[in-house]
């Protein structure tokens, strides 16, 4: 088996370096699926807070992921799952890493513009520090989200993640890394629900006119997976991908991203699907199909889920 991917933005093997040992000398598991890396998992204790905090929506890593504290590594290792591994960090991602602490590793999809999650914790009651690392091939996502993020923004419908440090690539550091805080919540439905639509309407803000059509702010991935919900209150993370795109393109966007990526339509069928649901959410919105397929496209031009 590879120790590391045979496609990606370079991420992995700039961040970190990876020894692949037996048990007793390891830091991590190194779970794959095939050739990829998925998870880097801290032995001590990695798996509950992985647990914790991932919520997919693929069922085959669902499944996987409810199967972790009840398979041993060494049977993981035997069926082909992964490896064992003593890891080290870039200093400079190190650096970030507070005192004390363990960590897991979350590898992003694998596309030019990959990033890794460091989920890092203590002890099992108190909170992660989460830690985004990205190269050139994210660099203007990742100055987008933190550029974001540094103006600490106050929302009546949702809450952000709570930026606690962040250097960036233009700045002279080796990557774009920003630490959060973490919050509570479990996974919304793929459903956009009133509430979800107020949110969306939040975001997008005031109406910009530009040649005769209706722009607004946009989230650029409002998308089940980049929200959760603890008691009613909503936290919207992810703001890699916003700016001003055509008017009611995130609420439009939920609706298509969750049929495209989830119940396996095609754009026209999610599209003619998000219009309809939004016609009765908002009737005076009027959504354009070529604008927002246009958009759509630069966002999602690969679907891994």
């Amino acid at each position: 088996m590879n120790t590391l991917p045979l496609q990606g933005s370079g991420i992995l093997e700039e961040a970190l370096k990876l020894f692949p040992c037996r048990s007793g000398e390891a830091t991590h598991f190194v779970l794959c699926h095939g050739e990829k890396m998925k998870f880097l998992i801290e032995l001590k204790g990695g798996v509950a807070k992985l647990q914790k905090n991932i919520a997919p929506y693929n069922k085959k890593l669902t499944l996987l992921v409810k199967l972790l504290p009840i398979l041993p590594w060494k049977v993981l290792q035997k069926v082909g799952f992964g490896y064992f591994a003593r890891v080290e960090l870039h200093p400079q991602i190190e650096g970030y890493i507070p005192a004390g602490s363990k960590w897991n590793v979350l590898v992003g999809t694998y596309d030019e513009a990959q990033k890794l999650v460091l989920q890092c914790y203590t002890t099992a009651a108190e909170p992660c520090t989460f830690i985004k690392v990205g190269n050139k091939g994210s660099d203007i996502q990742m100055q987008r989200e933190i550029d974001f993020l540094r103006k600490n923004q106050d929302f009546s419908t949702f809450h952000t993640p709570t930026l606690l440090g962040s250097s960036l690539m233009s700045e002279g550091f080796a990557f774009n890394i920003q630490a959060t805080k973490e919050f509570n919540g479990k996974k919304v439905a793929p459903v956009l629900t009133e509430e979800l639509f107020r949110i969306a309407t939040e975001i997008a803000g005031p109406t910009i006119m530009q040649e005769g059509t209706a722009y607004t702010f946009s989230h650029g991935d409002f998308a089940p997976w980049n929200i959760r919900c603890e008691e009613g209150s909503y936290t919207v993370f992810d703001w890699e991908h916003c700016g001003l795109r055509p008017a009611g393109y995130d609420a439009a966007y939920f609706i298509i991203m969750a049929d495209i990526a989830l119940n396996k339509c095609n754009f026209d069928e999610a599209f003619q699907n998000a219009a309809e649901q939004l016609q009765r959410l908002a009737p005076n919105l009027k959504l354009d199909k070529a604008l927002i397929q246009q958009e759509f496209t630069k966002t999602t031009k690969t679907l891994n889920f």
